[in-house]
């Protein structure tokens, strides 16, 4: 396996141009130069991450990392999701400005040339690699980097994304105060919709299993699987960016709490309504209710709504001007609203509120 190479002679240069200015009598200050002030750096994160790995999540670190890379810079980030795509292609190409790799990423041969590594970013061996033609930008990351691993900054936030969470309800059999390195950005929003916190964590594990890399074939994204329609709805700029998707995420529910705003609906069937039609959309549950009122049933309880959605899969018994959006198997709904219920259980019962 070919490691990636590693961009030392830098430092080397850097380290003499500090020692041979550090002991000059400069009476004059020169202001920093900030050559990536107003860009925007593009980057592609390969790693890992989520409830499956033990490293923790390595993407949330990356990509806060690199925030505050690009804070220093006074530049812009802008996160690229993990696609079936030429990575290496992507960067010599300079469609990405930076690819976030570990040392188990092997470089295709025909790239190896055209590539060139920063230091190691933590102890797991991550990287991150540039185009050999943006060398300005290495230096940039190379000698921001060697200072920052310094400091307090860098070991909070090592501390807070790379550790193992104990958040998966069957397995949880003892008290915990954390569930994922989002939890401060998760009980912020959740009082936005009144909501417990750890009922808005468990409909985000049951979309991402906290891992804000993911995306769905039907083109959701992140910790809240937020579609671009949706955040343009929202004026949301950044759905990868884990607090703008979970704004997105709890304006959508406060807009579906509005919906069900009903006296003939209580607060219970309330939630579960807005859990059903967070997964299915509005539509699809508007055709539910209507079908059980004309079943008869209670279009105002869940349970009722339950027993109707089997029904649904191929119509029968239900005329098709009430189904509007077409038959409806319902199966994922059903789950996620369960499950979703269930693991807010044993979170209430296990994680301080």
């Amino acid at each position: 396996m070919q490691r990636i190479a590693r961009f030392t002679i830098v430092f080397l240069v850097i380290a003499l141009i500090l020692v041979i200015t550090g002991g000059r009598d400069n009476t004059k200050e020169t202001a920093p130069t900030y050559f990536l002030e107003g860009d925007t750096l593009c980057i592609r994160i390969i790693i890992d991450g989520g409830i499956y790995i033990k490293d923790g999540h390595p993407t949330g670190f990356h990509h806060d990392l690199l925030k505050k890379f690009s804070a220093n810079e006074r530049c812009h980030l802008r996160l690229k999701p993990k696609e079936d795509v030429n990575v290496w292609e992507e960067l010599i190409n300079d469609e990405i400005d930076i690819l976030v790799v570990s040392a188990d990423n092997e470089v295709p041969d025909e790239y190896t040339d055209q590539i060139i590594s920063s230091v190691e970013v933590n102890d797991a061996g991550h990287a991150w690699v540039v185009s050999r033609n943006n060398i300005q930008l290495l230096q940039q990351l190379n000698y921001w980097l060697t200072f920052f691993r310094q400091s307090k900054d860098y070991t909070a936030l090592a501390n807070r994304y790379l550790r193992p969470y104990r958040r998966n309800a069957t397995t949880m059999i003892s008290p915990t105060n954390t569930l994922s390195p989002y939890d401060d950005i998760i009980k912020k929003y959740a009082k936005t919709i009144g909501w417990d916190w750890r009922l808005l964590a468990s409909l985000i594990y049951q979309e991402s299993k906290f891992s804000m890399n993911t995306s769905s074939g039907k083109g959701a994204h992140g910790l809240m699987q937020i579609k671009n329609a949706t955040a343009k709805q929202f004026s949301i700029d950044d759905i990868f960016d884990p607090e703008q998707n979970v704004k997105a995420g709890t304006l959508l529910i406060k807009r579906l709490q509005k919906l069900y705003d009903n006296p003939e609906i209580d607060s219970l069937n309330r939630i579960k309504f807005v859990l059903a039609a967070y997964n299915a959309g509005e539509g699809r549950l508007d055709d539910v209710r209507r079908a059980a009122a004309h079943l008869g049933v209670d279009p105002n309880n869940w349970e009722s709504l339950r027993d109707v959605i089997p029904q649904m899969r191929r119509g029968k018994g239900i005329p098709s001007n009430i189904l509007k959006l077409g038959y409806f198997k319902g199966t994922e709904t059903r789950k996620f609203v369960d499950e979703v219920l269930e693991r807010y259980d044993t979170y209430a019962a296990l994680v301080k509120k």
